[in-house]
């Protein structure tokens, strides 16, 4: 009886230790690949401006909430002129400026302190799993001066005047009319998507503007101070005219406008001279955007948006603000990805080269009966 009793016992022991060690393992294996950190990319930006910092990207594998630990380098973010008193902790370098923000939110509307041209200031995000395991990704904020004009360069590139989308007066010097600089942002949304994803979409083109190279001053409604602006600037445009009279007081040279149509699922980007806004300089149409934002989210629309900005932007109009190198790129972005990979290009051409490639080698000529000769 005492045997029979330690050998259930035992059993039982067994039985526990085994359930313990498979709960834990799944624990584990829930989180085998550990949390991973996406800060976004690096941010270019004006003296005193705002920025979206985006961490949506980030996830962690075992379903746990995650809590955007934000850390800031010193001089970035005055913490007077910040209130993230509803986050869940913030931090102090002094009382000067703002080290750190932890939230739940995954984008964060972030007003910087005020940095010479050219400063490149870090911002750190953290991301943990329940575990503790941990993960950080950094990105660049570089703060620029559209004024100063920018040195061109076309590095080791070489483009030959007879290519197939430039033409010699591409690269002519042409003197600018005083048509002031820049280009205005405007959206016509109002209640179709909410307010943040607008500011993101505004933030998309704004980023994808100076990702093509176009070195003028951008202006976005939510930067703009408006003490300093004249009462005649309407922050609610809902049509060209307006739009015009915006960039007209901003002494803006283009507008860019982007709108959903009323009754279609199509998005309208387009640009144009305040001057003219009747006659558009360019136009895109992205179809389904509704669909892409139900099924993938307002990210969903990244790729299609900076397409569609790189397709306006890259007509002869903005020769003068985009360099002959950039330029090259956005007009033959095949060629250009090609030509990062040398072997993939080789491989193409002895593969054509085999399949449409005639025989060269030419049959031996018949030799004369009893040849060679004894």
């Amino acid at each position: 009886m005492k045997y029979k009793t330690s050998s259930l016992f035992f059993l039982l022991l067994g039985t526990f230790f085994k359930g313990f060690i498979y709960c834990q393992g799944d624990l584990f294996i829930s989180g085998n690949s550990g949390p991973i950190a996406n800060a976004g990319r690096d941010i270019k930006t004006l003296s005193k401006g705002s920025i979206f910092l985006d961490g949506s990207r980030s996830y962690v594998t075992d379903g746990s909430t995650i809590k955007y630990h934000w850390e800031f380098s010193p001089g970035l973010v005055l913490s007077s002129d910040n209130d993230f008193s509803q986050e869940i902790s913030t931090s102090l370098f002094g009382e000067t400026y703002l080290k750190s923000v932890t939230t739940f939110k995954d984008v964060l509307d972030v007003k910087l302190a005020e940095n010479n041209p050219g400063t490149k200031l870090e911002v750190v995000l953290k991301i943990k799993d329940r575990i503790g395991f941990e993960d950080r990704d950094t990105l660049i904020v570089e703060y620029f001066d559209p004024t100063i004009p920018k040195e061109e360069s076309l590095d080791t590139m070489m483009v030959s005047s007879d290519s197939l989308f430039f033409t010699v007066t591409d690269t002519d010097t042409v003197v600018p009319k005083n048509l002031g600089q820049g280009i205005l942002i405007q959206s016509y949304v109002r209640d179709e998507i909410p307010q943040m994803d607008i500011e993101i979409i505004n933030s998309i083109i704004f980023n994808q503007i100076q990702e093509i190279g176009y070195n003028t001053k951008v202006y976005l409604n939510k930067d703009l101070n408006q003490s300093t602006l004249s009462e005649d600037y309407n922050f609610l445009c809902k049509d060209d005219e307006c739009a015009s009279q915006n960039a007209m007081l901003l002494n803006a040279k283009h507008v860019l406008v982007w709108e959903f149509a009323e009754s279609e699922d199509l998005l309208y980007i387009r640009i144009f001279d305040p001057m003219n806004y009747n006659d558009w300089i360019a136009e895109d149409i992205l179809s389904d955007p509704y669909k892409v934002l139900s099924e993938s989210g307002i990210y969903g629309l990244d790729p299609l948006v900076r397409t569609s900005v790189t397709k306006v932007m890259s007509v002869r109009n903005f020769k003068n603000e985009i360099s002959v190198l950039n330029r090259f790129k956005m007009k033959n972005k095949v060629l250009v990805e090609w030509g990062k990979y040398p072997i993939w290009a080789g491989i193409t051409y002895l593969i054509l080269d085999k399949i449409f490639a005639s025989d060269s080698k030419e049959s031996l000529p018949t030799q004369p009966p009893g040849f060679p000769h004894d």
